[in-house]
């Protein structure tokens, strides 16, 4: 009988279809079958089965080997089909999120570190913008903006960015303070610090200034989550790891420890770490418009 299932499942694969199992067979029944749940997903059968075959999600299968997902599977299908299409992030980074989500969250966090949430709440409100209007301006779903100003949701940099930019700000402004003095010394640990998605970000200096420079932790598989573009230009010079950098026409710059680029931030351009270790970088954006 096993046997039998896992022919169907191959022949199913082949041809991209999936036959139905006998009503008599699905009772009781375990879930939603992979034909629904990709329905629900919004994305193809085969893609579910991609998906299950790398770990992302799991099946439950019945007594004659036909797939079932539960409701925790198909709201972590939803989150996947999300971080896949809109935050274009590729399995290692996809699973890294889930799995910290499905903890949630909870690693601790860092004196320094910022909690991103109530400031992007603090500035929505200060623009006077519903939920909705945010949405609308962002391109981004109401649920999404209150999951992400509840801190219970990440956010990869590039979408941030056009977040803030909708709001008519930049990351910069939501993560300095006043300089105190003319002269800035910003010791290790005491630094103002956004991490989400797997990318940690620490800002190096505060109050206006002309220079927007901050030191970027990229994890495997990790990146901007998509391109982005502002005015300006920007200088990045690889400490540690391997960065990648693609720009608009389709020059793709792979960087290793010591190597450096400059490029016009008005070019639409992102990043990853394709590597298998944590990239640094030291990131110099001028003027600060990111």
């Amino acid at each position: 009988m096993a046997t039998s299932a896992k022919r169907k499942d191959a022949r199913a694969e082949r041809t991209g279809k999936r036959e139905r199992e006998p009503a008599a067979a699905r009772q009781p029944k375990f879930g939603y079958t992979v034909g629904e749940a990709s329905q629900i997903a919004g994305v193809s059968p085969t893609t579910v089965r991609v998906w299950e075959r790398e770990g992302l999600v799991e099946s439950i299968r019945s007594a004659s080997g036909y797939r079932y997902f539960g409701e925790q599977e198909i709201a972590r299908l939803r989150r996947i089909a999300y971080l896949r299409s809109v935050e274009n992030l590729n399995t290692a980074a996809i699973r890294r999120i889930t799995l910290e989500e499905s903890n949630g969250q909870t690693r601790p966090r860092q004196r320094s570190e910022i909690v991103l949430g109530a400031r992007l709440r603090r500035l929505r409100k200060s623009r006077r913008m519903t939920l909705e209007q945010a949405a609308a301006a962002s391109g981004l779903s109401p649920s999404f903006l209150s999951s992400l100003e509840r801190d219970k949701t990440g956010i990869a940099p590039g979408t941030l960015h056009k977040l803030v930019q909708a709001y008519g700000a930049t990351l910069t402004s939501i993560m300095r303070k006043a300089a105190p003095r003319i002269a800035q010394v910003k010791r290790p640990g005491h630094r103002a610090v956004i991490k989400s998605h797997g990318v940690s970000m620490e800002q190096l200096v505060d109050g206006d200034t002309l220079m927007d420079p901050h030191i970027t932790i990229v994890e495997p598989g990790a990146g901007s989550g998509g391109s982005y573009s502002h005015e300006g230009e920007e200088f990045i010079y690889v400490l540690d790891g391997v960065l990648e950098i693609v720009l608009a026409e389709g020059e793709r710059y792979r960087l290793h420890a010591g190597e450096s680029i400059y490029y016009p931030s008005t070019i639409d351009h992102l990043f990853r770490n394709p590597g298998t270790t944590s990239t640094r970088v030291l990131w110099i954006n001028t003027p600060p418009t990111f």
